[in-house]
């Protein structure tokens, strides 16, 4: 070995003297990427604090009771946190998809009324029944139930209100949309009597579920009730269902059936005539075959809201003005209404003109007005 080559003490220098400036780097790097990574850990917790609660940041934050509930509920301890949500209210209920559009077939001959059978008045049965007007069975035969709910569809859209499908009814069929509410903020569950139109409208959970025509106060002088004489008035404002008979009731005025009250002696009832004007001492009537199930999709304490404005108080106790245009009978009193004649009389006067007596008042040929 010559002088000039190192030793070989010096070669081994190197490999056992490197490592050691390289693991202090290396343990540097590894400490440093640590703190930067719990830095952003707690700037981030910080900054997401913000944002939910506001009040600082790079964020304004969420305002309103969204921010406020969710900062009670993460303060909140052993208290239940269900009191600090919103109370539900009526403007959160979805609102119900209005019906499709429905092109109906023409009507033969321009119009049809009772008494038609035929497959076209089958679909417009369907119609109505798709619209909860209620025709009764769909069964392609125009009858009474039929008419009525014929009628309603005329009160709602302001047209002739003679119980026949034309081409205005067709239209209105076709093109349908739900009435809008007369309240400005209704219960979800509600009953609305029109007076003007004399359409009553049952809602359920915001949805119209039946939609009938109906016969209110005639505004006529009567006497015989419980309070004397009186006008024959059904009130506008809210009420509540209070109380339900089942079946036929008597009263002092006639039959009732399954009245359900909802103003001290006032009720939705079923009635064997219900003329498309107001006819009744006070009282909705509506169709036989709606009042038989009626009851059940009403509850004690639902709200009924009657809107519009009253019959105006006309006539005496023993003058009956003339009834409105075509009554939907004939000059003769139905045999099933008779009931509501007082029982002091026996039967109806034949002459045109009733004969005064001291007693019982002059039973006139118009439909009872229970």
């Amino acid at each position: 070995m010559s002088d000039l080559e190192p030793a070989s003490e010096t070669e081994n220098l190197l490999p056992t003297l490197q490592p050691q400036p390289r693991r202090r780097d290396l343990l540097l790097l590894r400490t440093g990427v640590v703190l930067i990574a719990v830095g952003a850990v707690v700037a981030t917790a910080v900054a997401g604090y913000a944002y939910v609660f506001g009040g600082g940041g790079t964020k304004a934050g969420v305002d309103g009771r969204f921010a406020s509930a969710l900062k009670r509920a993460a303060t909140t301890t052993t208290h239940a946190t269900t009191t600090t949500l919103p109370k539900p209210t009526t403007t959160t209920l979805p609102t119900p998809p209005e019906p499709p559009i429905l092109p109906l077939p023409p009507v033969p001959g321009g119009s049809m009324g009772v008494g038609t059978r035929s497959p076209i008045v089958q679909v417009y049965e369907l119609r109505l029944k798709q619209l909860h007007f209620d025709p009764g069975p769909v069964d392609g035969y125009y009858d009474q139930d039929t008419r009525y709910a014929v009628e309603s569809v005329e009160k709602m859209f302001g047209g002739a209100r003679d119980g026949r499908i034309g081409e205005g009814v067709r239209f209105a069929l076709s093109t349908f949309r739900w009435p809008v509410s007369g309240v400005t903020k209704p219960e979800p569950d509600r009953v609305e009597i029109d007076l003007d139109k004399q359409v009553l409208t049952l809602y359920r959970h915001n949805a119209v579920a039946l939609i009938t025509t109906t016969s209110t106060g005639s505004g006529k002088r009567f006497c015989g009730g419980s309070d004397g004489c009186q006008y024959a008035v059904t009130p506008a404002g809210k009420f509540a269902f209070d109380w339900h008979y089942n079946g036929w009731r008597t009263s002092k005025l006639g039959h009732l059936f399954n009245p359900y009250y909802f103003n001290g002696g006032i009720a939705v009832h079923g009635y064997p005539t219900v003329p498309t004007y107001p006819a009744s001492h006070g009282c909705s009537r509506i169709p036989m075959h709606i009042a038989e199930y009626f009851p059940s999709l009403v509850f004690k304490g639902m709200p009924v809201y009657v809107l519009g404005t009253p019959a105006p108080k006309t006539g005496t106790a023993v003058a009956h003005p003339s009834p409105p245009p075509a009554p939907p009978t004939t000059k003769s009193a139905p045999p099933v209404s008779a009931g509501t004649v007082p029982t002091t009389t026996k039967a109806a006067p034949t002459t045109k003109a009733p004969t005064p007596t001291t007693k019982p008042k002059p039973v006139s040929s118009a439909p009872p007005t229970t």
